[in-house]
């Protein structure tokens, strides 16, 4: 529980990614209008935009955010800092050539510059925490989980925002890999710090639950029309919270290699 700025902003970031992707390509494919796409889209920004604001208080003071910036191209955080503001940058410039000057051509650059560093900030996070002196966190799983987050996370998010079927499509996904690969994760924890991961089964298990409950009430609520924004702000709002255990749990795990 010790590095929680950077548990709300990895997964807060990384279902806003999420966000943009699912709603942007649900509304090329024709499954989604342009109102929910605008919808979405702010969300997004709103949601990375906090995931920014909580992340800077793990370095004390948010000037030395800039700092980080010192060491671009060899160093992996500063590489995740650098990708983390170029993705708020186009997800503002989204908002203002939405709501301020009405620009298509320059609001679709923007969406399109999202996706693009917004997965590109996805594919960093894992590079700062794979690590040879942290045993717990030098695996492939690290990487799985964090993307994992974008297609939960943000499949969830793009339900609630209108993007049903491409949303459903991508937390099915997520959740399938979740569950087919969690009894390999916990094997290979096992083996470099069994203690210290024995310790973070009540995280896991509240994921693990909330995730499978959800794989029957998506669809139930969905196939039944009972897609009322109130009980899915709650559905999603669950599996954030599901995700942030599985977070914490993460983080927990942080332990040098003798």
């Amino acid at each position: 529980m010790h590095e929680l700025p950077l548990v709300f902003f990895t997964v807060f970031g990384q279902s806003a990614a999420g966000l943009y992707l699912f709603a942007y390509l649900s509304k090329r494919i024709g499954w989604s209008s342009s109102e929910q796409l605008r919808q979405s889209n702010i969300l997004a920004f709103v949601l990375m935009l906090i995931a920014l604001v909580i992340g800077s208080l793990h370095v004390g003071q948010p000037l030395r955010f800039f700092n980080m910036l010192l060491g671009v191209g060899r160093s992996p955080m500063s590489n995740e800092a650098l990708l983390s503001g170029i993705f708020v940058a186009f997800g503002a410039g989204i908002v203002f050539f939405t709501l301020f000057v009405k620009n298509a051509m320059l609001r679709e650059v923007c969406n399109v510059g999202a996706i693009i560093f917004g997965l590109a900030f996805v594919w960093s996070i894992p590079q700062v925490y794979n690590i040879e002196t942290v045993a717990n966190w030098f695996t492939v799983f690290t990487t799985l989980q964090m993307w994992m987050t974008l297609f939960v996370g943000g499949g969830a998010l793009a339900i609630l925002m209108g993007a049903q079927r491409l949303g459903s499509m991508a937390f099915l996904l997520g959740a399938i890999i979740i569950f087919a690969t969690r009894a390999a994760y916990i094997s290979f924890l096992g083996e470099t710090g069994p203690v210290i991961s024995a310790e973070q089964a009540g995280f896991w298990a509240f994921q693990l639950v909330v995730i499978a409950i959800m794989l029957f009430v998506f669809p139930a609520l969905l196939y039944r029309g009972r897609n009322s924004a109130i009980v899915l702000s709650i559905c999603v709002l669950a599996v954030i919270l599901a995700e942030l255990s599985g977070r914490v749990a993460f983080y927990n795990l942080w332990q040098i290699a003798m």
